[in-house]
């Protein structure tokens, strides 16, 4: 019987993971299938449950609801109260965990970050953006900045979160320099989408964007046009993936390079 895996959404039309999972399934010769489900909030739950489904991922707007919806929560998603990444167990409980945490943690070592006394600003205050805090505390920061459109948004993660390396602003520091700038919002995942955030030369050391997209998204050329090193969300994506793919098969060795590489076909066949 073919097991069936889905991400959830609104929107995933823009998603390649259905790519990076098929590849990895074709690799392990594994009768498996992995599809892109659009849902609204009140379905996120009914469709986890679904009969058909052995387990998936979830993506914005949706990582909160997500969570509220498992009976066996990982400590990562207790922690954030945000999963993005969730299977069914054979007594029919849904298990989960928050494989963003180590996703963004793999994407920040290729991007050579640090997180130890590192001063980050950190842009949005949703589910990507609470996976993001926790890598980065638990990492060592000693301050993280958020900056959400939404103010209200932005402290109900502080409240969530707490501690003092935890701040809430409503425009960075001006004589400021910063560490790492990370975008965890949507923006750029549409092509008319403005800038998540205008960036200074000499105030950012690095720049990651959570949004991935065919030759890189807008933000990511913005930051190297002022010499700023920076990496979009691919990578994230990939380790985020591989790191499901240890939940649901444990003791399988994810196809890391397979995947990476279904990704980028993947995004070159988008662009053309």
């Amino acid at each position: 019987m073919t097991l069936r895996y889905v991400l959830l959404g609104d929107p995933v039309d823009h998603s390649i993971s259905p790519a990076l999972h098929r590849a990895a399934f074709e690799a392990w010769e594994l009768d498996a299938d992995y599809a892109a489900w659009s849902v609204v909030s009140d379905e996120v739950e009914k469709a986890m449950r679904h009969p058909d489904l052995a387990g998936g991922n979830v993506t914005l707007p949706h990582k909160l609801r997500a969570a509220a919806a498992l009976t066996r929560p990982s400590g990562a998603v207790r922690a954030t109260g945000a999963c993005n990444c969730w299977w069914r167990l054979a007594d029919g409980d849904l298990a989960g965990d928050n494989t963003d945490v180590g996703g963004l943690g793999f994407a920040l070592e290729r991007l050579g970050f640090d997180p130890r006394g590192a001063r980050v600003l950190l842009l949005g205050a949703g589910g990507a953006a609470r996976g993001a805090v926790h890598a980065l505390l638990e990492g060592g920061a000693s301050s993280v900045e958020v900056l959400n459109r939404t103010a209200a948004r932005a402290q109900a993660l502080r409240a969530a979160v707490g501690g003092e390396a935890l701040r809430v602003v409503e425009t960075p520091d001006p004589g400021a320099a910063y560490d790492l700038v990370l975008n965890a919002t949507s923006l750029g995942l549409s092509a008319s989408d403005p800038l998540p955030f205008a960036l200074d030369r000499g105030r950012f050391a690095l720049a990651c964007d959570l949004v991935y997209s065919a030759g890189e998204t807008p933000w990511v050329h913005h930051a190297r046009s002022l010499g700023i090193r920076a990496r979009d969300g691919l990578d994230m994506l990939v380790g985020q993936a591989a790191l499901s793919l240890k939940c649901w098969f444990p003791g399988r060795a994810p196809p890391v390079e397979a995947m990476r590489a279904a990704a980028v076909e993947a995004l070159d066949t988008r662009a053309r």
